[in-house]
């Protein structure tokens, strides 16, 4: 297609694209290639993939409309291609995917994220304390705890210098007013900014979550 810019916003209708971008498991693999030119093998050292399997990604994103030939560098040989987003941002509304309902949408869109946020919790924690139990009991304070445990009086914590960096844990009774709610939404924003800016050398992952219940919400 040879060296030319991509629009900056294209609005995604077709079903198949629209699932492609709104699954991070295929977006990750579409992400070498976002508003820049990208050869198959710099995209499989970014997505630690075989450079065939990366290939045949590329195939299906072309046969998409998703990806393009940005350029093509000229060697002794066959030159290498340097594929490119067709456009530098995407837009998919909603009806477009093949979701069923909104909160379906968020449910598929969350999947793949537990599951890796899940499976890592639990790794760290079999490494630092192993097989553990659930304790439930009602604290000094009145309040329902619900805590993973290693013995019936004993609750584990990974707040110790030397155990694994994980936090998994939900709190359901939370009670603040609209403003108090807020101020806690931006500190929780301001933060994980905070933390996105340094750049260590081990990778995490992190959810977080907040939302007004309705009364008596399972």
């Amino acid at each position: 297609m040879g060296d030319r810019d991509s629009p900056s916003v294209l609005q995604i209708l077709d079903r198949a694209a629209a699932d492609v971008l709104t699954n991070p498991k295929t977006l990750k693999h579409l992400a070498p290639f976002l508003g820049r030119s990208c050869s198959v093998s710099q995209a499989a050292r970014e997505t630690s993939s075989k450079p065939n399997t990366v290939l045949k990604r590329v195939q299906g994103f072309l046969d998409l409309g998703l990806l393009e030939v940005a350029e093509i560098v000229a060697r002794r040989g066959r030159g290498i291609k340097l594929y490119r987003t067709t456009a530098k941002s995407y837009f998919i509304p909603f009806h477009a995917t093949s979701a069923e309902t909104l909160e379906s949408a968020l449910a598929e869109k969350d999947a793949y994220w537990e599951r890796l946020l899940r499976r890592n919790v639990v790794r760290a924690r079999l490494e630092a304390v192993g097989t553990w139990g659930t304790r439930i009991y009602r604290d000094n304070r009145d309040r329902l705890q619900v805590q993973m445990a290693i013995a019936p009086d004993k609750n584990v914590t990974t707040l110790d210098p030397d155990s694994p960096a994980v936090v998994s844990a939900w709190r359901d009774s939370l009670y603040l007013d609209f403003d108090e709610a807020k101020e806690l939404q931006h500190e929780l924003f301001d933060l994980i900014k905070r933390y996105q800016r340094k750049r260590g050398a081990q990778r995490y992952v992190l959810r977080l979550g907040l939302a007004p219940l309705e009364p008596f919400a399972d």
